[in-house]
């Protein structure tokens, strides 16, 4: 990937980033009046990890409840799109929830899709680093990390939530870019595609 292309993922990854350096929050862009009393701007986002920028996806496109999430080279498929809306992540093409299942709070435990239930093992905080435009995934449940196994680049990797330390590899990194922004009045969570 050129220097270009990664400068320009990277400056839509701060755009997209929260003011405060512990909480990522799709904001508002430049031009638009900011709501009063609303809750942040909802965003759609294609999510990929810090080595080799594979996209965050729902294996094979699946709809079903417990289909799990890994990385795949990215394609702009729905199935590697999610709307962000301030505290869960939910997949376009299914519109379920990014979900730890069954709160788990083991490390190794891969992250699937689940039906939006308000559960805080849906809520995710998204923690952006401020000298960089890269950030991590800590589930609200459990605490721990998401990241992608072993550290491999294959298409595939399963994506699992671990212990920050108990990571060898910087494959706890997140980048995103904003793909579009979500008109006021439409309800958080509801999928674009039908």
């Amino acid at each position: 990937m050129t220097a270009s292309i990664t400068r320009r993922l990277r400056t839509a990854a701060g755009a997209l980033a929260a003011a405060s350096a512990l909480t990522f929050t799709a904001q508002a862009p430049a031009q638009a009046a900011p709501v009063q009393g609303s809750s942040p701007r909802t965003a759609v986002v294609e999510i990929m990890n810090g080595v080799d920028h594979q996209c965050l996806e729902v294996a094979d496109a699946r709809t079903d409840d417990g289909a799990p999430v890994r990385v795949w080279t990215c394609t702009g498929g729905d199935e590697q799109r999610w709307i962000w809306n301030g505290h869960q992540l939910i997949n376009v093409h299914s519109g379920k929830c990014l979900d730890m299942p069954a709160f788990s709070t083991t490390p190794g435990t891969q992250a699937d899709q689940w039906t939006c239930d308000g559960g805080t093992n849906q809520d995710w905080n998204l923690r952006y680093f401020m000298e960089m435009d890269d950030f991590t995934m800590i589930n609200v449940s459990s605490g721990l990390m998401l990241w992608t196994a072993e550290c491999t680049t294959e298409n595939g990797a399963p994506v699992l939530q671990s212990e920050p330390e108990s990571s060898p590899c910087s494959q706890y990194i997140w980048y995103s870019k904003t793909i579009s922004w979500i008109p006021d009045g439409l309800p958080a969570g509801q999928p674009l595609a039908q």
